[in-house]
């Protein structure tokens, strides 16, 4: 059996809330420079209230209209900051009076051209701003909303988006518009984020929640009535994370319960396997798992997971066998504590990001768990809660991806940091690579080999470098090329090529 990589649609460079999308899948395959610690340049930061925590991860997209992205987090406090991406200029603040641990989602929620941005505060509100200036569109009561970021989908399919939220007192849907109710179910509560998306290819939207007695739900679009429901005999589930990894055209949930086990539900609502060992959640943190590319090549993607402690792992999608586990020296603690992306040019394959609970950024290999770099951005080592989030996006809007952290209650920071690697730092966006089985005669394969590339199939593979020249076209055969890294496209399709 052969098989190749080839890709999905093109990323954009944002990072729009919990764990960058909708489906709460936490990766953003993008090229960039960085090169270890000493590529890494601080470009702003700035001081968060934090007393008790800040939880509040930061989201990345214009939403001021003035085509520079902006970063948008809360605090301890009860503030939500919008900062400008480049220098860290405050374009407005808003306050609840309550401690903000909701990482914002920016959509156009309502039917302007505007995007707005959707939270909620201990205080139990559900907020919804204009994004140009902070102003209050509407609010609604939720109840106990303490990790409940929203989600921001049309999950009735009637034209309009609706705000999702889990909370302690249940899973509700508003109309984006104006806050009117679409739906409540009481008896679905979550201390974490849902997902959203059809899960079973039937052509509906649900709205997936792992509840606080270690169910996870399937609530349909329409009415939040309950599809399925699979019990798992764990507890307090983490941010579900979906998508189809085995390619069969129903999607997976991946959760991780408060016992220490990290569980594939099916689509389709049958429990498929529960791993141990890699997921022993804290109650304000809910370590939720990320899905990365398929790291092993039998076709499935792979996905990884922290606990609140030492532990991590990369687990096969598709068996649940684990690929590789690791300790680490610090801490995890965060409930979004791992990206996966590709942003370190040295190392040929993806990285591994997270903020540990002492203060520094950590960077592992996806491949084996290596760690490759770590950068300190404050907090004692040794002591506690330096931990926080950590995203990849595009701050500035100048095509180079930077790296976006946000420390807890010891070293309660807001970090942009860029890589040194002045004039290289355009990138080339590429596709996130799938596995799939190769099919005889007409399907390329296109892999780096010593000194340049070799091209087996049918059809042409334009060879672009990084920062989007074009260098080469090539049929089948052989192209000599300098070492580097390359980003080819064939089949309108694009991948990353390193040739060594």
């Amino acid at each position: 059996m052969i098989w190749i990589m080839l890709s999905q649609a093109p990323s954009l460079e944002y990072w729009g809330g919990l764990k960058r999308d909708m489906l709460g899948r936490g990766r953003s395959m993008v090229t960039a420079l960085f090169s270890g610690p000493s590529s890494v340049v601080v470009m702003w930061n700035r001081t968060l209230s934090a007393t008790t925590g800040t939880y509040s991860g930061p989201s990345v997209l214009d939403i001021t209209n003035d085509g520079i992205p902006d970063i948008v987090v809360g605090d301890d406090g009860g503030t939500l900051w919008c900062f400008n991406g480049p220098d860290g200029t405050v374009h407005w603040t808003f306050s609840t009076g309550s401690a903000i641990y909701s990482t914002p989602v920016l959509e156009d929620i309502d039917p302007d051209p505007n995007r707005e941005v959707a939270f909620t505060s201990y205080n139990g509100n559900l907020y919804v701003l204009e994004g140009t200036d902070g102003s209050l569109i509407w609010s609604r009561s939720v109840g106990s909303a303490y990790n409940g970021s929203p989600r921001v989908y049309d999950i009735n399919l009637d034209g309009e988006r609706e705000v999702v939220v889990a909370t302690r007192n249940g899973t509700y849907a508003f109309r984006g518009l104006d806050g009117t109710p679409r739906w409540s179910n009481t008896s679905v509560v979550s201390e974490a984020a849902a997902a959203i998306g059809d899960v079973d290819n039937d052509g509906q939207i649900e709205v997936i929640v792992a509840d606080n007695s270690g169910t996870v739900y399937a609530l349909r679009g329409t009415d939040g009535s309950i599809k399925w429901s699979v019990p798992t005999g764990y507890s307090y589930g983490s941010a579900p994370a979906v998508e189809d990894v085995d390619g069969d055209g129903i999607m997976e949930i991946f959760v991780n319960f408060y016992n220490n086990y990290t569980c594939r539900i099916n689509g389709t609502g049958s429990l498929a396997w529960c791993v141990y060992g890699y997921s022993d959640l804290s109650f304000d943190g809910l370590e939720s798992v990320v899905i990365g590319p398929d790291i092993n090549g039998n076709g499935t993607r792979d996905i990884f997971t922290a606990d609140y402690f030492w532990n991590f792992a990369a687990i096969d999608g598709g068996t649940g066998s684990v690929i590789w586990s690791r300790s680490v020296t610090y801490e995890v603690h965060s409930h979004a504590p791992i990206t996966v992306g590709d942003f370190d040019m040295t190392n040929p394959g993806y990285e591994i990001l997270f903020a540990d609970h002492d203060g520094y950024l950590d960077v592992y290999s996806a491949t084996d768990g290596t760690l490759l770099w770590s950068y300190s951005y404050g907090g004692p080592v040794g002591g506690c809660c330096g931990s926080g989030y950590s995203v990849i996006a595009d701050v500035d809007g100048d095509t180079c991806v930077e790296l976006v952290l946000r420390g807890e209650y010891d070293a309660p920071n807001l970090y942009v940091i860029r890589s040194n690697n002045v004039g290289t730092c355009d990138y080339l966006g590429y596709d996130d690579p799938i596995a799939v089985r190769e099919r005889k005669g007409d399907v390329l394969r296109v892999e780096g080999v010593k000194g340049g590339l070799r091209v087996k199939g049918k059809g042409t593979v334009r060879v672009y470098t990084v920062s989007g020249i074009k260098i080469a076209e090539i049929k089948e055969g052989y192209i000599g090329l300098r070492k580097g890294v390359y980003i080819v496209e064939y089949g309108g399709k694009r991948e990353k090529i390193i040739v060594r």
